[in-house]
């Protein structure tokens, strides 16, 4: 979210007539972060619903080691229960096709780094613990949100791939491996600040996200609009040629 308001702001406000035919408020570079701020989002609404001893931790800063964006990378959900932990990374692919074998994961034929990122981020969570004395075993998810189709080849060896409606049924499903006394212990070192790298952010970010937010939602319903009216001026225009 603090990326996307970061790339807006820098972004030229739209023209009137642009705003008036519903043009994407939205640059290139911004679209990407918004859809990935709003996957991240639905995960998290997701794991609220957890049953009870289990935890979840959100936008986690963990490590040191800069992202894609040239900022220090953080991990988009911790989850803590009487399976284990996972390291969740999200991946928001409204309407694309994925496929996913034992040693790759392709979007619409492109071939993505998750499966590198998301072991080096479980690898992270595991030091975490290991410098803290607790021992639990760690498993690095890939989340994928609004996908079309997604084809499983095989599973990778060391990262899990799930589509996000599978996601609280999978983990509620897991046996549990360690105890109520230990799941509490890592969850109480997960929720101490101190655990992770300070993160910076800004008090604003959520407000300035929403208005973000509307202004999208209100360019899709003017370009909506504009399609409705096109549709009924090209029906206008060829009524008179339609047999009676």
């Amino acid at each position: 979210m603090e990326q996307v308001v970061r790339l807006h702001t820098q972004s030229p406000p739209r023209s009137p007539l642009a705003r008036a035919l519903g043009a994407r408020p939205l640059g290139a570079e911004t679209e990407p972060w918004f859809a990935g701020a709003l996957g991240e989002r639905e995960v998290g609404a997701l794991l609220d619903r957890l049953p009870p001893g289990w935890s979840a931790f959100h936008a986690v800063p963990v490590g040191t080691r800069p992202d894609e964006s040239g900022g220090v990378a953080d991990v988009d959900h911790v989850v803590v229960g009487p399976a284990g932990v996972f390291v969740i990374n999200t991946k928001h692919h409204r309407g694309q096709r994925v496929w996913v074998g034992e040693r790759a994961v392709l979007v619409s034929g492109q071939k993505q780094p998750y499966l590198r990122n998301s072991d080096l981020e479980a690898s992270r969570v595991r030091g975490v613990l290991a410098q803290a004395g607790l021992v639990a075993p760690v498993t690095a998810l890939v989340v994928l949100v609004g996908t079309k189709e997604v084809t499983v080849r095989q599973q990778p060896r060391r990262v899990r791939v799930l589509r996000a409606e599978a996601l609280l049924r999978w983990l509620t499903r897991r046996p549990a491996v360690i105890d109520g006394g230990t799941v509490s212990d890592i969850a109480r070192l997960f929720d101490d600040p101190a655990t992770w790298r300070p993160a910076e952010s800004s008090p604003d970010t959520l407000e300035r996200f929403a208005l973000i937010e509307r202004e999208v939602r209100a360019a899709r319903r003017v370009r909506a609009g504009w399609a409705v009216a096109a549709a009924l001026a090209m029906l206008a225009v060829a009524l008179p040629f339609l047999p009676h």
